[in-house]
């Protein structure tokens, strides 16, 4: 059994699966007790990544996280800081950064780094610094080509993001679209307003538009935005919170929940269909969709033995 932070929960979560299944029928998935316990383990390793983040958001952090010529670099951090200082558009555009680069398990923000501070010898791509020379921005990743091919020189882009292109034009695409959605109503506050006018200030509505107009960042796709948005809420950047598992467009956490429902990774059933069932799942958990969304991906990898996944 799980040990660690959170690890008094995996009898209430257990309870909770059987309680679920007397209500709606076994979860076929679960019907050996090894592929069970794994699953618990996997949603207590998801509690627990969710409680780092808040730990990052509540602790003091140095300025040195801030700049990707240091060492100590940390762009969640970074965020953290950066909105705890009232400067939200930057907090904002931090968190993109280090959800289109991600942290690799062995290269840790390399390629963050040096994307946002030259390679270590030039400015660095703050939004503010962005808005004033976007075409220098593509010039410097032009003239990095060489390193960028060479991951070595450039560091990796983590797990989640590995098919991410790290041709200088493609990413600039991506910082071009996202600069461009970010501040598409003057400031993020602004788009923010503008979507509780629309929508109200429920923080699941909130969270399903800025889901929904994400489509237009160039790069980022399902799993990106749903992880940006997440991570928005969890260091309270924006008051919002995913009320779905968004398992349309998905592969991992899609194949999971098959496997979860009926014991069959290749199950013919919609994508959205099974998302209303995953959805009502957590009814009984309550652990939360982004705990849900992970655990099964990670789960539906290896179901007979417990391993910990990271980036």
């Amino acid at each position: 059994m799980p040990i660690g932070i959170h690890k008094d929960r995996a009898s209430e979560i257990a309870a909770s699966i059987t309680r679920y299944e007397e209500n709606n029928g076994v979860l076929k998935g679960l019907i050996s007790p090894v592929w069970r316990d794994t699953l618990i383990q996997q949603i207590i390793s998801s509690l627990r990544r969710i409680s780092y983040v808040h730990t990052i958001r509540d602790r003091d952090v140095s300025a040195s996280r801030l700049d990707p010529h240091d060492p100590s670099f940390d762009p969640l951090r970074g965020a953290s800081l950066l909105n705890r200082r009232g400067e939200l558009d930057e907090a904002v555009w931090l968190t993109f950064i280090a959800t289109h680069f991600g942290k690799h398990k062995d290269d840790g923000w390399k390629l963050a780094a040096n994307v946002m501070g030259s390679f270590g010898s030039g400015q660095i791509w703050t939004a503010r610094a962005y808005k004033q020379a976007p075409d220098q921005f593509l010039a410097m990743l032009t003239s990095q080509r060489n390193a960028l091919s060479d991951m070595r020189q450039s560091g990796r882009y983590s797990n989640h993001r590995q098919y991410q292109s790290k041709a200088p034009e493609s990413i600039a695409r991506s910082f071009a679209s996202f600069y461009q959605w970010e501040f598409s109503a003057g400031t993020f506050q602004q788009l923010v307003r503008r979507i509780h006018e629309a929508r109200g200030q429920n923080p699941i509505e909130g969270f399903d538009a800025l889901y929904k107009s994400l489509d237009e960042v160039s790069g980022l796709g399902r799993l990106g935005k749903f992880d940006f948005l997440t991570m928005l809420g969890k260091l309270q950047i924006a008051p919002i919170e995913a009320g779905s598992t968004y398992l349309v467009g998905s592969t991992g956490p899609l194949a999971g929940a098959k496997l979860l429902f009926f014991g069959e990774r290749d199950f013919a059933i919609s994508a959205q269909t099974l998302q209303v069932k995953l959805d009502h799942l957590d009814e009984y958990l309550e652990v939360g969709k982004q705990v849900i969304e992970d655990s099964i991906c990670n789960w539906q990898k290896r179901p007979d033995r417990y391993e910990y996944f990271r980036g």
